[in-house]
């Protein structure tokens, strides 16, 4: 059987990109160990990228209070709701961890993630039933993890949040990606209303896909065209963002052509349609 096609950039990034993987994936007891590692059948684009994983197994009688740190807080509330009722009492059930991670210093394509997913599809043939994306925030039951041969899915690799909660003047939401940490590229950050979320989250699922593929968000500011005369940019994130929102990775912000937050934008858009054009 062929190994699969190798994932790579759609455009080259212009910067050499150091990005990072974790994944984690949870077995009540010792893994089996008469499951040969395939590279065909689970996916693997190559063994060299195989072997340069990071791969080792944790018992929670290592360290108690850390295994539980994956499956109680916000975690546990994210795994009731990617998991359902059985694949979370597996969860519960887990007594080992399984952890993959790729960290290459100099990114040559996207090899590095697919080899991390090739192991982690091994690791659930040989036991584990639930797969934590970490950076992402996303766990995955691992019957349902993508099959070996299937192309790079940005959306599957990447959480987007909308923050229900607003501590602000102005009652903006933050929505934000998670993932992106794993393509070497920061995340993507907006504030916004609640009617404007659908909007800036369909921007940034684009924008987003376009820079894990390859594309680089100019400096000091990235211009991203939603319509003829419309503008929005992604600029530095120097209100520290990122760390507010504990994304564990850098961030850019989007705001409008002017530098505001994107609280009302869908309405500001629509006074400019209705504006009479001189």
């Amino acid at each position: 059987m062929a190994l699969p096609a190798r994932w790579t950039f759609t455009t080259e990034p212009r910067a050499a990109r150091t990005p990072h993987v974790m994944l984690v994936a949870f077995s009540a007891g010792p893994l089996a160990d008469n499951v040969p590692l395939s590279l065909s059948k689970f996916g693997g684009p190559s063994a060299e990228l195989v072997g340069a994983l990071d791969v080792r197994t944790i018992p929670r009688g290592a360290d108690p209070s850390w295994f539980e740190g994956w499956r109680h807080g916000s975690l546990r509330t994210i795994a009731a709701d990617d998991l359902g009722p059985a694949a979370l009492a597996e969860l519960d059930l887990a007594d080992h961890v399984h952890v993959v991670q790729a960290a290459p210093e100099r990114a040559a394509d996207l090899g590095y993630l697919q080899a991390a997913w090739a192991v982690a599809r091994h690791v659930v043939a040989r036991g584990a039933t639930v797969v934590l994306d970490v950076h992402a925030m996303i766990f995955h039951r691992g019957a349902a993890l993508a099959p070996p041969g299937a192309a790079l899915d940005v959306a599957r690799e990447l959480r987007i949040v909308f923050e229900t909660d607003s501590t602000r003047d102005d009652g903006a939401h933050a929505l934000h990606t998670r993932g992106l940490k794993k393509f070497g590229a920061p995340d993507l950050v907006a504030l916004c209303s609640p009617n404007d979320a659908r909007l800036v989250s369909d921007v940034i699922a684009q924008l987003a896909d376009a820079v894990a593929r390859g594309d680089d968000l100019a400096l000091p500011r990235h211009g991203v065209d939603l319509e003829p005369g419309t503008t929005w940019y992604a600029i530095d994130d120097e209100h520290g963002l990122a760390d507010i929102l504990g994304l564990n990775n850098a961030a850019r912000v989007l705001v409008d052509e002017r530098g505001r937050h994107l609280v009302g934008v869908l309405a500001r858009l629509q006074g400019d349609r209705d504006r009479p054009k001189a």
